[in-house]
């Protein structure tokens, strides 16, 4: 044994035996009245003596089955149990009626046990990590590190009651107290802004807890919108959590600056004009002049004052989200929203990986839904499509094209999904050929029309609200500029600024 571990040895473990036996004291004496309150607190394997556990995990089950728990009615179902073999059944329980000292003390008590078994818990898992930093195996230190925060996130699931239920009217009086906060708002939104005033009309906003997915095919937009929600919102003052699992921070940075100046992305990374043609004598594009350097500085600096924070982890996995968001919640600044890019590219915990994709990404769906209610910000994640929406004559994305998703249809509140006609026009552009029996007119028409096609969509998308649990469905019009990968709404002047800061916020 370890030097560590034999420290461990000579503590005592935590318990509480007066307690274990007070509380079933209250249950032999109104079984119904105390397991009423007590049985969302403390349950079986919470209880420290195995006789007692035995004994309580009886009376629920006695309880469930509308039967009162007390010596008589359980003398049947715990004579054969083995526990109880060598135990003077009635010097038992003449002691935990002799421990009962009152019915209205049986929540604390059950508090108690539950405060014990955590403590011992937690000491367990200390015993645990000692031996397994001593002998990693094949383990990294960033493996074994994300093996306690799932732990400790089991754990600390045991730690709280289950929440209370509220009465309708309670409800009510919070859902108008919400309508006319929203109302004093003067935007109409019961939540944070999309960005996008179509999307706003059609869904309320952003609302706190509920799960947001934005899908899309390859190429099509997925990272420039999930950009064009959080940075209208960070320069509103709103304090957001954006992870990307594809780009590096600067690569994001620079997409903001694009956005910000309007200079072209390849601009913003390589130094170059791109918004000219190339040089007459050289064939090469010339530098970006004094004054576009500047442009690209002032945005910069402009950043200071969006409080959004870039991760950009490979193959993030729900604890690693759940721990770094917990501590930006709880600072002093705290967290207003979330933005995942994209679903596709996380992990689910150890325990799964090895289960198969499905159960891997529905653990994550189901973790990112509970998350997104835990930290009561709006959880915005973006995920790829599958290729059934090419196999469509018109290449309209639908929400069950989500692709290796799991249960993440069935989880999200909202789902968007972006269309753009304009490419896949394109595609059918370039891959144009001609028909048997057509002849050279025939086809020449055909290519103009098309032609014409590909000019008349350049730059249209549409934003399809698939599912909607709390509104309509619906479609929006949106813009897309190729040279700053940025959307804006169908009416918004191309000409202005990509979001407007507010300072002090």
């Amino acid at each position: 044994m370890s030097e560590i571990n034999l420290h461990f040895a000579k503590r005592e473990v935590p318990s509480n035996l007066p307690a274990e036996y007070a509380l079933l004291g209250a249950i032999m004496t109104n079984s119904g009245k105390v397991l009423d309150v007590v049985e969302e607190i403390v349950k079986p394997e919470h209880f420290y003596d195995s006789l007692n556990r035995v004994v309580y995990a009886e009376c629920l089950r006695l309880y469930n089955q509308s039967v009162e728990a007390n010596p008589i009615t359980l003398k049947a179902p715990l004579e054969h149990v083995d526990q109880f073999e060598n135990v003077d059944k009635a010097k038992y329980f003449t002691q935990l009626m002799t421990a009962f000292v009152g019915l209205k003390n049986a929540p604390d008590y059950a508090r108690v046990i539950r405060d014990a078994w955590l403590r011992r818990s937690l000491m367990q898992f200390c015993i645990q990590a000692v031996d397994i930093c001593a002998a990693p195996e094949d383990k990294s230190a960033e493996d074994i590190m994300e093996g306690f925060e799932e732990d400790l996130l089991h754990l600390s699931q045991g730690m709280s009651e289950t929440q209370p239920n509220v009465s309708l009217f309670d409800a009510g009086c919070e859902a108008i107290l919400s309508a006319r906060e929203a109302l004093a708002r003067r935007n109409g939104l019961a939540g944070l802004s999309w960005g996008f005033k179509s999307l706003d009309k059609l869904t309320g906003g952003l609302t706190n807890g509920n799960l947001y997915i934005v899908g899309a095919r390859p190429a099509v937009g997925k990272t420039s919108l999930g950009l064009g929600i959080a940075l209208p919102l960070a320069a509103s003052g709103k304090r957001g959590l954006f992870w990307s699992g594809e780009m590096l921070a600067k690569q994001v940075a620079g997409r903001a600056a694009s956005a910000r100046t309007g200079l072209n992305l390849r601009s913003i990374f390589n130094g170059l004009r791109w918004d000219i043609g190339p040089d007459m004598d050289t064939g090469n594009q010339p530098p970006l002049e004094d004054w576009q350097w500047r442009e690209y500085q002032n945005a910069v600096d402009e950043f200071c004052h969006l409080h959004l924070e870039i991760d950009t982890r490979p193959g993030l996995t729900i604890s690693q989200l759940r721990s770094r968001a917990r501590r930006m919640k709880r600072s002093k600044r705290g967290l207003d929203f979330i933005v995942l890019d994209y679903f596709q590219l996380m992990r689910g915990s150890a325990a799964v990986r090895g289960r198969g994709r499905y159960e891997e990404t529905t653990e994550i769906s189901n973790e990112l839904k509970t998350l997104a209610k835990e930290l009561d910000v709006p959880m915005i994640v973006l995920a790829q499509l599958n290729r059934k929406s090419e196999d469509k004559e018109d290449k309209t994305p639908e929400s069950d094209h989500l692709r290796d998703t799991g249960a993440l249809e069935q989880d999200a509140d909202v789902i968007c999904l972006i269309h753009r006609k304009h490419l896949h026009l394109k595609k059918q552009l370039a891959s144009l050929a001609k028909r048997d029996r057509e002849t050279t007119d025939q086809f020449n028409d055909r290519s103009q029309d098309l032609e014409e096609q590909v000019r008349k969509n350049e730059g249209r998308g549409v934003l399809l609200i698939a599912k909607n649990r709390h509104g309509p469905t619906g479609a929006c019009q949106v813009w897309y500029d190729d040279a700053t990968t940025w959307f804006r709404d169908a009416g918004e002047d191309p000409r202005a600024r990509a979001w407007t800061v507010q300072r002090g916020a």
